[in-house]
């Protein structure tokens, strides 16, 4: 595995993927740890099963291995594999079963937490529970709109980006845009730590870098 020691920030991301290439392939792990975040909640995006999400993160990134080659730095890598990951969500969206409708309804705890004009001292479970709702408010959008509203609200991409990534005009992202923001009730946006949303770190990012990593050394070590 890649020395969690290396001052990985001061690799510019061409010369990661040009020492990948020449055959450092163990620094694959640092594009992975950069971009695992933004390719969970591009692909939860589209699929609602934690388990589906995962595995399609691996198949993701293992395709984004070996077309490393196809790459050009024409456009940022994590354009190229956001597009890789939404063609792979939807392959899989094709094979499973339609899953149920997530319907956003105000509980009690919900209203509760509402209804305070004041943070209580339980700061931190308060967040999270709005959090937890937000996730199942972002869920009730229809795709094509979430999408956008997790690339531009949650993860910050531009709009030019969002553009290239979906491979729609700028205005139609934008138009987008303004539909999901309309469907999300101001009050629960309000609400929400943005920051701790559809997060993907510790134990979960590990899984996902170990059995990818894991594959390219039995696969391509020898090469």
């Amino acid at each position: 595995m890649y020395n969690k020691t290396t001052p990985e920030k001061q690799l510019t991301e061409a010369a990661i993927i040009e020492k990948i290439l020449e055959g450092e392939i163990q620094l694959f792990e640092i594009l992975m740890r950069r971009y695992n975040e933004l390719l969970y909640r591009t692909i939860r995006s589209y699929l609602l099963v934690e388990k589906d999400v995962e595995d399609t993160m691996q198949d993701t990134y293992i395709k984004a291995f070996e077309k490393l080659h196809q790459f050009k730095n024409e456009s940022k890598f994590s354009t190229w594999l956001i597009r890789i990951g939404i063609n792979e969500a939807l392959q899989r969206k094709r094979k499973v079963p339609k899953h149920t409708t997530i319907s956003l309804q105000q509980d009690d705890n919900f209203l509760q937490i509402a209804d305070q004009n004041t943070m209580n001292p339980e700061r931190h479970t308060i967040y999270k529970e709005s959090s937890c709702f937000m996730e199942k408010a972002i869920d009730t959008l229809p795709e094509k709109y979430k999408i956008v509203y997790m690339l531009r609200e949650i993860e910050g991409l531009d709009i030019s980006e969002i553009s290239k990534c979906l491979k729609l005009s700028k205005t139609n992202v934008k138009v987008r845009l303004h539909r999901a923001r309309f469907m999300l009730r101001s009050s629960i946006l309000n609400l929400t730590d943005y920051s701790s949303i559809f997060e993907f770190g510790n134990s979960k990012c590990d899984t996902i870098v170990a059995n990818v990593m894991d594959h390219i050394y039995k696969n391509y070590s020898n090469q």
